[in-house]
């Protein structure tokens, strides 16, 4: 395992390993029961936006959600670019060429979002699973 590699494990990826026990559809049906005010506040999308994502961008809702994650709830500056293609309705294969990557790290990010957004609005959500 490369220094990179093994730094990063030790400071983000371990503390959401606990995430990938978390599907879409869990993570979907927590969202919900929050208010719109709290969900926009943290994300800036309704819940039906939200809801639509996984449809929209061919993700399973019995995936589990990315372990991938830095800064807590808030975007990183590459996830900003993504995040902001997405809200404005561009498709998986127009944010691929724009951002110039697979469409699975496209996939990826939309998982990121889901589970930031999850994060936020549960603070103690590791504690509760």
């Amino acid at each position: 395992m490369s220094k990179e590699v093994s730094d990063y494990y030790t400071k983000y990826y371990k503390d959401w390993l606990f995430l990938q026990h978390v599907d879409i559809k869990t993570a979907l049906e927590m969202i919900k029961k929050k208010s719109e005010a709290e969900i926009r506040e943290i994300i800036g999308l309704s819940f039906n936006e939200i809801e639509s994502l996984p449809a929209k961008y061919d993700i399973e809702l019995s995936a589990p959600l990315s372990c991938e994650i830095r800064e807590g709830t808030k975007l990183t500056a590459r996830e900003e670019e993504f995040f902001a293609l997405v809200k404005s309705g561009c498709s998986l294969e127009e944010i691929s060429a724009k951002l110039m990557c697979s469409q699975n790290v496209v996939k990826t990010n939309i998982k990121i979002f889901i589970a930031k957004l999850l994060i936020g609005l549960y603070p103690n959500l590791k504690e509760m699973l």
